[in-house]
């Protein structure tokens, strides 16, 4: 296949960025053509895909427009800043657009896809497939199910910023989705949203995120992060839809039960910054740890130093702190509706209810399935990794997507 992609693309930058990287060095060494189009400030030339013959990157920077920028930004104050660099965005898409359809007029493309974001824009008769970070209307249905406890700790204007925010989003996203002639995203989860979001269900498909089985793998002679307790880890980003608050509330209900645990939170808080009174706040901090950030090359010997990972979202697309966790034998507690559970079976300890008590036992029995059979346990998550996780087993079926289900492999052939 020929393939246009604009993405979020960096190999060693974690999440979705390097997820997208793995897939396109995996369609590469398959053999097909890929030229990567991006904005040349957001997205950085990739270099290690260079390497291939059948990979081109074109970035594309209107300068004129950011020396604009910078000349006016001492007056852009307030939502005015946000609003050029919108605008600036869009001018960029137009241009990369136009590049995109001028070199599908000097050699066609089979597919237009988009990784990492919905269909920024569209090109006349060549199909677009977007691969969405997440469903376009859960953050906001879990700021609005969450507004008490936001409210309470940031204040009722960021509440009302917020929505003014994502009904704009919301509008845009369905745009951006009338593009497609397919969607993907991280789990089944989130693909009954999109569904019912108003997008046919037979152009909609779930794939999970992979994942370098390599660098993310089991490694026993790493030594405790906090020796002498059982260490639960957060890794990932604080905002409300995370919640911080349960966790903290439910580590507080074990506590209380034993005292040989400890939890390390790191992650940097996003558009609540006030939520970290719910850290300043715990009345246990001696068993708490908190930072606002890990080198990405430290990760992997983070994760095999601890005893279990953590993620109590709620409206979870699909986690990549679980899923490394697991390629790396580890572990996990999820909620109920973290996409990312579909994938882990029985290395996974899912809470039912989003209340303290509920992720407290969850807790406990992770826990004690460490405490019985580490060793077997840590191989299960291993496996459930290699199974879902690994590239080629995701690229085989996003291959299916685009070319059976999309272009047809008669067209193909031609």
């Amino acid at each position: 296949m020929r393939i246009a992609c604009y993405a979020l693309v960096e190999q060693h930058a974690g999440s979705v960025a390097s997820a997208n990287y793995l897939i396109l060095e995996e369609l590469l060494r398959r053999g097909h053509q890929v030229d990567l189009f991006a904005k040349a400030d957001f997205v950085r030339r990739p270099e290690g895909l260079e390497r291939w013959p059948n990979f081109h990157y074109e970035g594309v920077l209107l300068e004129r427009l950011g020396a604009l920028r910078d000349r006016w930004r001492p007056l852009l104050r307030g939502g005015l800043e946000r609003v050029v660099e919108d605008w600036i965005y869009r001018r960029h898409l137009e241009a990369i657009a136009r590049r995109v359809a001028e070199r599908h007029r000097q050699q066609p493309y089979d597919v237009l896809l988009f990784l990492g974001v919905g269909a920024q824009f569209e090109v006349a008769g060549l199909p677009a497939v977007a691969w969405l970070q997440g469903p376009p209307q859960t953050e906001w249905q879990a700021i609005h199910r969450l507004r008490h406890r936001l409210i309470e700790l940031a204040g009722r204007m960021l509440y009302w910023k917020l929505r003014v925010f994502y009904r704009h989003r919301q509008r845009v996203a369905r745009r951006e989705l009338t593009r497609c002639r397919a969607v993907i995203c991280g789990s089944e989860w989130s693909r009954q949203h999109v569904i019912a979001f108003g997008v046919p269900a037979e152009r909609v498909f779930a794939l999970p995120y992979p994942f370098d089985l390599e660098l993310f793998r089991p490694e026993p002679n790493v030594p405790p992060r906090h020796p002498g307790r059982r260490t639960f880890l957060w890794l990932g980003r604080i905002d409300p839809r995370k919640r911080l608050d349960l966790m903290l509330e439910a580590f507080a209900l074990l506590l209380e039960k034993r005292r040989d645990v400890h939890l390390e939170i790191i992650g940097r808080f996003t558009y609540a910054p006030e939520y970290r009174r719910l850290i300043e706040d715990f009345p246990f901090p001696e068993h708490l740890t908190y930072a606002p950030y890990i080198a990405r090359t430290e990760v992997p010997d983070l994760l095999r130093s601890v005893d279990v990972i953590v993620q109590p979202s709620e409206d979870e697309n699909f986690g990549s702190t679980v899923a490394e966790a697991l390629c790396c034998g580890k572990p996990v507690v999820v909620g109920p509706t973290n996409g990312t559970g579909e994938y882990c079976g029985a290395a996974a300890f899912r809470f039912e209810r989003y209340t303290p008590a509920s992720l407290c036992a969850a807790l406990e029995a992770a826990l004690q399935a460490v405490e019985t059979d580490p060793a077997g346990l840590a191989a299960l998550a291993r496996q459930i990794a290699e199974e879902q996780f690994d590239v080629r087993r995701v690229v085989d079926r996003l291959e299916e997507v685009l070319v059976k289900r999309l272009i047809g492999q008669e067209e193909i052939a031609q």
